[in-house]
């Protein structure tokens, strides 16, 4: 039997239009599925920004107060969208205080001393925004699809080996005369931070240098810039305003009162101040300060901490001051600690001047270094300083009393 030929055209043409369904749809389902996943990388990346940010705010906060860290996480990450809804931060199971070290890059959560910290930015199932609704996967039987992307931001301290807290002060540290010895603070493993906010917080005569790692000042001290005074070394003007690492540390007890004739010294009170001679180790609960001349010395080389409610420091002639710190409990790594609310001035003098290993913790007193020797410690902190002469401040720093800063940067 001969098929009519209109009969085949029309058979033909409802072949195509099969055809052509089965081609439609597959194109439908390959350009949905582009556009679905093309959807889920921009969540993707905008997840990632969200964690980036958050990360990086809540690390500028991490080593003040780690509450506050995470309240500033959560906001940061809510002022970020991703699949059109802002992105939400659980405080407990997407941020993580920890500690991060650089030298083998790992994160520690909750371990101090905190520097970092962690946050997932989650758009899943079960998560504060819930999983990102696909548009055309569903036809699939594919509703959503769970995407998260998680950042570490750590804020790195300033390793500051002379702080000079007072704000106003005009100047703040001091360099006066170069005599024989123009570099006249010495510290080649830390920083300086002056806490002043004056515009001549740094002032000096003749051509003295300064060596660190780093010359932060909080005021805009434009004189400091290309004078030669720190050779090498970052110097930040207009830096944020450092606080005192010790502020939180309590005084010592009296312990008992001692009358100073007693060789070695025994720990305790000594309220007429403390005599030239040899500490037998512990807590020196000091009133009426220090005063020494000729060839006066205070040793210790059991672990002392010198601490001076009244009075200050005087020393001139060929005195000498030596002192190792405790190297365990409250006060390790700290020689001298002079009350918060004492004035009275600091001044080592003399041929062989101070040789202290550990911490001078001066916080409202102006410290003045002269002579002839050097003046050596781990770290001091003061009011104000000023280092004269042929004298040099010499900073072993070892890292003690990092200040955590308002700086942050990503490192995963």
């Amino acid at each position: 039997m001969t098929t009519h030929p209109s009969f085949q055209r029309s058979r033909r043409r409802g072949i195509a239009v099969i055809y052509l369904a089965v081609v439609l749809g597959a194109l439908i389902g390959v350009v949905g599925l582009a556009a679905d996943t093309a959807y889920v990388l921009l969540a993707a990346h905008q997840l990632q920004n969200a964690a980036d940010s958050a990360a990086l705010s809540a690390a500028e906060e991490v080593g003040f107060d780690t509450a506050q860290a995470k309240t500033d996480a959560v906001n940061t990450a809510a002022a970020n969208r991703a699949a059109g809804a802002s992105v939400k931060l659980d405080s407990t199971n997407d941020i993580t205080i920890g500690n991060y070290n650089r030298s083998n890059s790992t994160f520690s959560a909750n371990t101090t001393p905190y520097n970092a910290v962690q946050v997932v930015a989650r758009r899943t199932s079960g998560s504060l925004g819930g999983a990102v609704n696909l548009f055309f996967a569903p036809i699939f039987g594919i509703t959503s699809s769970n995407v998260s992307r998680q950042a570490i931001a750590m804020s790195s301290p300033l390793g500051a080996g002379l702080i000079v807290l007072d704000k106003t002060a005009n100047p703040s540290v001091q360099l006066t005369g170069t005599g024989s010895n123009s570099n006249k603070i010495n510290i080649p493993n830390g920083g300086v931070a002056i806490d002043s906010t004056s515009a001549s917080a740094l002032q000096w005569t003749g051509h003295p240098t300064i060596t660190a790692t780093s010359l932060n000042i909080v005021g805009n001290d434009t004189a400091v810039t290309g004078s030669g005074v720190l050779p090498s070394g970052t110097l930040t003007l207009q830096a944020p305003s450092v606080a005192d690492p010790l502020a939180n540390l309590a005084a010592p007890a009296k312990g008992t009162t001692q009358n100073g004739t007693s060789s070695p010294l025994p720990a305790g009170y000594y309220p007429n101040g403390l005599p030239a001679g040899t500490l037998a180790g512990g807590i020196y609960y000091v009133d009426n300060g220090i005063s020494l001349k000729g060839n006066d010395t205070i040793t210790c080389t059991s672990g002392c901490l010198i601490y001076l409610h009244t009075g200050g420091i005087s020393m001139v002639g060929n005195s000498n001051i030596a002192v190792t710190p405790m190297s365990s409990g409250t006060y390790a790594g700290i020689s001298f600690y002079q009350d918060r609310s004492n004035t009275t001035s600091i001044t080592l003098k003399g041929t062989s001047g101070n040789s202290t290993t550990g911490v001078l913790y001066f916080p409202a007193a102006s410290v003045t270094i002269q002579g002839t020797p050097d003046s050596v410690a781990s770290q001091l902190i003061c009011d104000t300083l000023t280092v004269q002469g042929n004298a040099q401040l010499n900073i072993n720093y070892n890292n003690q009393n990092a200040v955590p800063r308002h700086e942050a940067f990503l490192v995963r």
